[in-house]
């Protein structure tokens, strides 16, 4: 849910590209996640206060927990949350968390995590890249669109690929 919740930030700040890194370094004991967008950025004022529960730039509510409930994760596992953003550039997130870690959180379902940010955002280029370890893959919405051509991310079929796609590829690098 975390990189959910992020990532629908980067959607909201106007992103055109949304780079998220899942990196599961089994050898040094770490699960990182990294998401990276070039939308409007966060101006230093809030972006000072981010990890504190009041702070938002929301108007209909006066509380942000998404990034708070991340941060608190990381330190929980003995881990850490840095964010990194220019106005007009982009926003850098980058955590860590203890892989083994008793507290850390599962990771849930990343595939249909991506399947439904894919979907739901095709102006968006959404790249995705997974590590375990030594081994990786990357997938592209740009790239997976220009091959497509005229057939919609949204098309069932395109769906039911990309669905045996990312869980075959997880599995795959897993495996190895």
């Amino acid at each position: 849910m975390h990189i959910l919740d992020i990532a629908t930030n980067s959607v909201r700040a106007g992103a055109s590209q949304i780079l998220i890194t899942i990196a599961e370094d089994i050898h040094n004991n770490e699960f990182r996640f990294d998401i990276e967008d070039n939308g409007k950025g966060i101006p230093e004022d809030i972006l000072s206060t981010i990890k504190n529960p009041f702070t938002t730039s929301r108007t209909l509510r006066k509380v942000g927990l998404g990034i708070p409930l991340l941060d608190e994760n990381c330190r929980l596992c003995d881990g850490f949350l840095e964010i990194t953003s220019s106005v007009g550039t982009g926003t850098k997130l980058k955590s860590m968390m203890v892989y083994n870690h008793i507290d850390r959180p599962p990771m849930g379902d990343i595939v249909n995590t991506m399947i439904g940010l894919m979907t739901s955002n095709e102006n968006i280029d959404i790249c995705y890249r997974h590590y375990y370890n030594d081994h990786n893959f990357e997938i592209s919405t740009k790239a997976l669109q220009e091959e497509l051509e005229d057939v919609p991310l949204t098309s069932i079929s395109v769906i039911q690929w990309l669905r045996e796609f990312l869980a075959e590829s997880i599995e795959e690098i897993r495996a190895q």
